[in-house]
């Protein structure tokens, strides 16, 4: 699949169920991935949860030539200065081809636009694949914790050169 099958747009009502079978498949599999069974809430939301979401906070989506959601990526606002990113995943069936990349230059390009001067997200630590791949955005570990019963690491991507920003929100989510 090539940039040019598929768009990235702002999510709506009419994506709810699609945003919700992409996030159920890519966090089964990143459990899978690390051998384990946690308990994410990503394979708990509702799709009245995603609808909020919609509704609340920036929601993109990778949307094919043919009106297929192949992806996804949320992002809201924590202060003036900072956002983070949840809820990123795309299909598996598409993994490893540049929607992901384009979604998180998305969610990135977004944040610059809104003034925000840093961003944030968890994941695993154990997921080695994936926080090489955060390392590879220019994202770094800002710290970790087991507050959600497993080793999670906070990485930020400074947006602006400034490192006058507050991380504190990020912890608690």
């Amino acid at each position: 699949m090539d940039r040019s099958d598929y768009t990235i747009r702002n999510a709506t009502e009419d994506d709810v169920y699609a945003i919700q079978g992409i996030m159920h498949s890519a966090f089964a599999g990143y459990l899978e991935d690390i051998k384990n069974d946690y308990k994410l809430h990503a394979l708990t939301e509702t799709t009245d949860d995603i609808l909020e979401d919609i509704k609340n906070h920036a929601v993109f989506v990778a949307v094919t030539n043919e009106g297929r959601v192949i992806g996804s990526i949320r992002i809201k606002k924590l202060t003036d200065d900072l956002a983070y990113i949840y809820r990123f995943g795309v299909r598996s069936d598409i993994k490893n081809i540049g929607v992901g990349s384009n979604l998180l230059a998305t969610a990135c390009d977004y944040c610059i636009a809104n003034g925000f001067k840093a961003v944030a997200l968890h994941t695993n630590t154990r997921f080695y694949t994936l926080a090489r791949y955060y390392y590879g955005k220019r994202f770094f570990v800002h710290s970790t914790t087991t507050d959600k019963g497993y080793i999670r690491a906070l990485f930020i991507k400074e947006l602006t050169g400034s490192r006058d920003y507050d991380i504190s929100p990020a912890f608690k989510e």
